[in-house]
């Protein structure tokens, strides 16, 4: 099969990865929750990719979660947003749905905007805000926001918190979080880490309130759940497992970062030029290993099921959890064609594929 799904998981897991998750499976304790050995060293591999996170991307409060969409509403929830709340339309329906809650619920007002467009940000920014949520990577297009400079403009204007969702971007794009409040992770995309992880990360001075109540290991005396950070916001027992491979991917993702981004960019180009160049083919975005297109009159579900069926080709049709970015792209309701690359692909997966398209082209049109 050639796997060119990689923007919903990475197919491509170091050896180190995979030798930190079975060793962890077959150790099997729970992490600071016992005074035993096993107990204590789980919680030390734990802390230990804390420290990994903060050394990567900034010195804050790590909490783990099991992907992004919990992370994400950990940041929104928890934060107890009021007033005005700021995302934009290429936002995921993991930011989109739990503001759509909000707001239905009478807790906010919500305000959707385009990020590209910078006076729309400052109008919307006249109305007292609360929260600014918004994506530092379209994973509709594969489009990266300038992060460090909406954030600046938010700070000039605004006492708003401001969240990023780094689901994309984190592995693909080296990103500058320097006024960011607080960013949310997956673990298992360009991290390359396993399903099951991903993780908030907070200023220091970000409060936040839990979501998940129960067992955290401190406080056992008092039935009343408590508030602190990280241990509050992590009830229940840690996937040590995957917290153990997302160290150890985060360490070859960014020890490897340039040749990987090379090597993808190359490829991404190389789609641009052969699909831009095909009769019948709309091609919508080419950025950082995401290619979006369509072939005329035929649906995007046809075209991936005939990629799948007659080649092995694994490409994600439809909406993409986005529908905001694909109204705004033309593309709905039907959504789009989306090929994604990772470490996974290479040069003859590129040729494969645009013969591929090619031949779809010329069947199914």
């Amino acid at each position: 099969m050639i796997y060119l799904d990689n923007a919903a998981t990475s197919r491509y897991k170091p050896f180190r990865v995979k030798r930190a998750v079975l060793k962890e499976i077959n150790r099997s304790a729970n992490p600071g929750r016992s005074s035993h050995d096993e107990s204590i060293r789980a919680g030390i591999i734990v802390e230990n990719c804390r420290e990994e996170i903060k050394k990567r991307f900034f010195d804050g409060n790590v909490i783990f979660t099991k992907n992004c969409t919990e992370a994400l509403n950990l940041g929104i929830f928890g934060t107890l947003p009021s007033r005005q709340v700021i995302t934009s339309v290429y936002d995921h329906n993991s930011v989109l749905r739990p503001l759509k809650k909000l707001a239905d619920d009478g807790k906010i007002s919500l305000k959707i905007i385009d990020f590209a467009d910078e006076k729309s940000l400052l109008n919307a920014l006249k109305t007292p805000t609360s929260l600014v949520v918004f994506t530092a990577m379209s994973n509709v297009t594969g489009k990266t926001y300038d992060v460090n400079s909406i954030a600046k403009t938010i700070r000039l204007k605004s006492d708003a918190k401001i969240l990023v969702d780094m689901a994309q971007a984190a592995g693909h794009a080296k990103t500058d979080l320097s006024y960011v409040d607080m960013c949310a992770f997956a673990g298992h995309k360009a991290l390359h880490g396993v399903q099951g992880s991903g993780f908030l990360l907070a200023r220091k001075n970000v409060s936040l309130s839990a979501r998940i109540f129960g067992g955290t290991g401190t406080s056992s005396l008092n039935i009343s759940h408590p508030n602190t950070i990280p241990d509050g916001m992590e009830a229940g027992t840690l996937n040590t497992p995957a917290i153990a491979g997302l160290r150890e991917g985060i360490k070859w993702t960014y020890d490897n970062f340039d040749r990987l981004k090379k090597k993808i960019d190359l490829m991404t180009d190389a789609f641009f030029d052969e699909l831009k160049a095909m009769d019948k083919v709309t091609l919508y975005a080419a950025n950082n290993g995401v290619i979006l297109f369509n072939i005329k009159n035929v649906s995007p579900d046809a075209v991936a099921d005939f990629l799948n069926s007659k080649y092995k080709i694994a490409v994600r049709s439809g909406l993409h959890c986005s529908p905001l970015a694909h109204k705004a792209l033309g593309t709905s309701p039907y959504g789009a064609v989306r090929i994604s690359l990772g470490a996974c692909n290479g040069e003859k997966d590129v040729i494969k594929t645009v013969n591929a398209i090619y031949d779809a082209v010329t069947t199914l049109f």
